[in-house]
């Protein structure tokens, strides 16, 4: 499939990234240095030419056969201009626009986006993420897939959680909605863990609904319940972050150094405080008694600004303190740090592109840890697979089946679950032989 990408900034790079692994894309970038650093980079098709010029559209569409087209541009009035513009050209093309103010999401009564096919809001999505993240009480990550009706978490073991330490992963009371998939110690990818006994510093990687997710949470025991919660940076992400959390009944702060934007805040909100203050000063964070607050989200336009917020916050004794971050440099960063709750701007954009550009056999979530995999397989008819039970089956080393969707029935399998034709299988891989697992489900899974 031909897939076009206007502009190659951070959001266009990662989609271009993404994308190339199992489509033909073609950037269009008008900054020379940004063009001549995607062609170095990825192994796309590079214009060097306006994309906000209809002629420039025209031109592309009719010499090559597009599919989709992306517009990742730095103005959402420019990315849905230029969707309207190529759906004029090419009624059949469908377009995706990336936007960040909501006031330009605007669907018509039949649910459909006004200037584009569909609307993917990196803001939107990380927002969502950060308040989840500050309702798990036990979550360092957080993953949902709503095109299955599933989400993925982790969640870190402290050794407060007295409960499950020194505990088997099958001694677990773990609810019926959801499956542990891997167990993160140290470098350490431990999939086949039902007989691995828990230690403080673990991360227990879990698939399941997001009620699911939520038990789980519970399960493992939350000394430090999340009731206040102070978002630092009053911008789009911590605004929609705190409407979340307002609408969860929790006690939100905010702290927003802008005092126009606080004015329009305080007209927003029913119950959040908002605080014009500089989110960085620590005199600021004192007075306001941060140290006090359950969770800290910092939220800022600045990843520096967030590093320097979040070491702050650790220092006056805050027990879970996520950030946000743009640059892709600053994950190493804030890991090495310790601080190791954070949302990157670059993965949020890329695993929304894959869950809805990129189809079955493909890959379903972008991991963050090298050589893992989470992708899903159809049991096509006819092949040896389906009849087959889980238990039964010889997977290549690191592969490991964590769920079977069967209609609208979502299956956690054991040893004697069979498989059957036109299920979907999720499949959970570490520096698997994707050649080996793809001969075994007979398709081709080794570009996923």
């Amino acid at each position: 499939m031909k897939v076009v990408v206007i502009g190659a900034g951070n959001v266009g790079f990662t989609v271009a990234d993404t994308l190339s692994a199992v489509h033909d894309v073609l950037v269009v970038e008008f900054n020379e240095k940004r063009a001549d650093i995607v062609k170095s980079l990825l192994n796309v098709s590079v214009l060097r030419e306006d994309g906000t010029n209809p002629k420039v559209l025209k031109e592309i569409l009719e010499k090559h056969d597009v599919a989709t087209l992306i517009s990742t541009l730095g103005g959402d009035d420019a990315n849905l201009f230029v969707c309207m513009i190529a759906k004029s050209i090419c009624p059949s093309l469908r377009t995706v626009a990336r936007v960040r103010n909501p006031d330009f999401m605007i669907k018509t009564e039949s649910g459909m986006s006004i200037g584009a096919d569909q609307i993917v809001s990196p803001e939107q999505i990380t927002a969502k993420k950060l308040a989840i993240l500050s309702l798990l009480e036990n979550a360092v990550d957080y993953e949902q897939m709503d095109s299955l009706g599933l989400a993925m978490a982790t969640f870190m073991v402290t050794k407060e959680h007295t409960d499950i330490i020194g505990k088997v992963v099958i001694d677990l009371q773990i609810p019926d909605e959801c499956m542990v998939m891997t167990i993160y110690r140290n470098n350490s990818v431990i999939i086949f863990n039902e007989t691995t006994e828990l230690h403080a510093g673990d991360s227990i990687c879990v698939l399941g609904s997001p009620g699911g997710l939520e038990k789980f949470n519970r399960m493992m025991g939350y000394p430090h319940e999340a009731k206040e919660v102070v978002i630092l940076g009053g911008g789009v992400i911590g605004t929609q972050t705190a409407k979340i959390l307002e609408a969860q009944k929790r006690y939100v702060k905010i702290v927003e150094k802008s005092e126009e934007r606080c004015r329009r805040l305080s007209k927003e909100f029913d119950s959040v405080l908002v605080v014009n203050a500089n989110a960085v000063d620590p005199y600021t964070l004192r007075s306001e008694n941060v140290g006090r607050a359950d969770v800290v989200i910092s939220a800022t336009d600045s990843d520096e600004k967030n590093l320097l917020a979040c070491l702050m916050s650790m220092e006056m004794g805050v027990k879970k303190v996520i950030s946000r971050y743009t640059m892709r440099e600053y994950e190493d960063v804030f890991q090495f740090t310790g601080i190791n709750i954070s949302v990157g701007y670059h993965l949020v954009v890329a695993n929304e592109i894959t869950k809805t550009l990129i189809t079955d056999e493909r890959s379903i979530l972008r991991m963050k840890h090298e050589g893992e995999m989470f992708f899903s397989v159809a049991v096509k008819e006819g092949t040896k697979v389906a009849g087959s039970r889980v238990g039964d089956m010889r997977l290549p080393d690191g592969a490991r089946i964590v769920s079977i969707i069967r209609g609208n029935e979502k299956i956690y399998p054991r040893m004697d679950t069979m498989l059957n034709e036109n299920d979907k299988v999720l499949l959970f891989t570490y520096k698997t032989n994707l050649s080996k697992l793809g001969a075994i489900f007979e398709t081709d899974i080794s570009k996923t």
